[in-house]
């Protein structure tokens, strides 16, 4: 037989304990059948038949003992074998369900050898589970927050951790660049493994074994399962550094803006001041109605520039109301007589039935502007509506609505973002020249400054035959006990 042929089969059709019970029958009975045959050959029963009689009947006798002897001899000898031999298949079967468990070893003989071997299976079975365990720890464990640097000098760690290996390095490097070293008889085993992610060959992980340890194929294909745990670590790592980089970067570019809307707002103040006061001063001695328009572009400028200034005070945290209580009505046609609509129509529906709202006077005209202004650019000229009413308890609700297209529902979700404005009115409509005017900034800081004052700004729902409504919600309190 070469050694290319597979072994012979191990057990047939007759079981162990059948064909060693017949072994030893066979070897107790044969003597006594071979002293019977020899009697009968010689024919001494036939001189003696008394004699004769007495010896068939010893025979017989012997023959009976012989069969109890050897059977208990048999059950005897079978369970020195089956004992262990059932031990070692108990060990085989767990190791290969995951558990594997050493078998006490002593003695030199064939089942010695064969729990030896079971025990350097079961002690290989739990290494591989115990680097597998390391692999799927590093796998969690792999946070691409820390860095690079980092997550190499923990993997340098974890790998001669996990696989015992005398030392270990995780090189940044194209692994081809990097000699394979000869293994040497009796000198450390030296292994490697790339680090991968998909294609991409990352890095290079080497270390060293001690001689005395074996390293078989499924020791290396674990080896380059961590690799690749290792690889796609570091390929996070990298995008995690560009995407915080340039993080940084954006949020250094909002920082510089922020600056610059600051300056820009505060050097354009004190001029838009003056330009309004000589225009408002023109106009008064001259009746030129030029003069008007330039005062009231200029006053509509003013309150653009006030915008960009709160909206840097929403982003720095530094937008602080100084709360009063005033009547809601007044101030409402202020705001109108401020944008000096003479086309547009205003119906002012006042139900606060004595509340007064509790609210920054500057900073509710500012919100009341530029609801009224979105109200009249929006509407197509179309009468602008606004109804002053107790809300739930301790709070007053006053609701601006215009009778034009309404807002369009894909706008809906985003229109009190920064900088952000309607992209066409509902229906299909589109937006007027004026609504294209305005800077995106009007709903978003009106809704800040109101959540500032402990209320709120909201869009209310659809309704047949109105266009937009907003609805402003402060803290309100009665005047006077009625």
């Amino acid at each position: 037989m070469s050694d290319l042929d597979p072994p012979p089969p191990i057990g047939g059709n007759v079981s162990l304990r059948t064909r060693l019970t017949v072994a030893v029958l066979v070897a107790a009975l044969v003597p006594i059948g071979t002293a019977a045959i020899l009697l009968v050959a010689i024919g001494g029963w036939r001189s003696d038949p008394a004699g004769a009689r007495d010896l068939v009947l010893a025979i017989v006798l012997a023959g009976a003992v012989a069969v109890v002897v050897a059977l208990g001899i048999s059950m005897y000898i079978l369970g020195a074998v089956t004992r262990p031999m059932r031990r070692i298949a108990e060990a085989v079967e767990r190791t290969s369900s995951g558990d594997p468990v050493p078998i006490p070893v002593t003695g030199e003989d064939e089942l010695t050898r064969l729990a030896e071997i079971q025990n350097r299976l079961a002690a290989d079975i739990a290494r591989r589970g115990r680097e597998l365990a390391h692999v799927r720890a590093a796998a969690a464990a792999a946070s691409p927050e820390a860095g690079v640097e980092p997550l190499l000098w923990s993997a340098r760690e974890k790998v001669a951790e996990a696989f015992g290996l005398i030392d270990a390095h995780v090189l940044r490097v194209e692994p081809a660049t990097v000699p394979a070293p000869e293994r040497i008889p009796g000198e450390p085993i030296p292994i490697r493994a790339e680090l991968r992610a998909g294609e991409d060959r990352l890095g290079l992980i080497v270390g060293r074994l001690p001689a005395t340890r074996t390293w078989e194929r499924s020791d290396q294909d674990l080896l380059e399962l961590y690799g690749v745990v290792v690889g796609v670590a570091l390929r996070n790592a990298d995008l995690f550094a560009r995407v915080d980089e340039q993080n940084r970067a954006l949020l250094s570019a909002d920082e510089a803006k922020d600056d610059f809307l600051r300056g820009v707002s505060h050097n354009l103040q004190t001029p838009l001041a003056r330009i309004r006061a000589y225009a408002e001063r023109i106009s008064l001695e001259t009746g030129d109605p030029r003069a008007r328009v330039v005062a009231e572009q200029s006053e509509r400028l003013s309150r653009m520039v006030r915008q960009l200034l709160t909206v840097t005070r929403v982003d720095a945290g530094t937008l602080r109301p100084r709360l009063e209580v005033l009547a809601l009505g007044p101030r409402v046609r202020r705001a109108w007589d401020a944008l000096a609509t003479d086309a547009v129509e205003l119906d002012v529906t006042d139900e606060s039935a004595g509340w007064l709202a509790i609210a920054d006077g500057g900073q509710v005209d500012q919100v009341l502007w530029a609801l009224l202004d979105n109200a009249v650019k929006y509407g197509g000229g179309t009468p602008v509506a606004v109804t002053i009413a107790p809300g739930e308890v301790g709070e007053l609700r006053l609701t601006v609505a215009d009778h034009g297209p309404g807002v369009d529902p894909a706008d809906r979700v985003r229109l009190f973002g920064r900088f952000e404005r309607g992209s066409a009115a509902a229906g299909g409509g589109a937006r007027s020249r004026e609504s294209d005017e305005g800077s995106g900034l009007g709903l978003y800081v009106s809704r800040a400054l109101c959540l500032a004052m402990g209320g709120d700004l909201v869009l209310e729902p659809d309704e047949p035959g109105r266009g937009a409504a907003f609805t402003v919600i402060l803290p309100a309190e009665v005047a006077e006990e009625s």
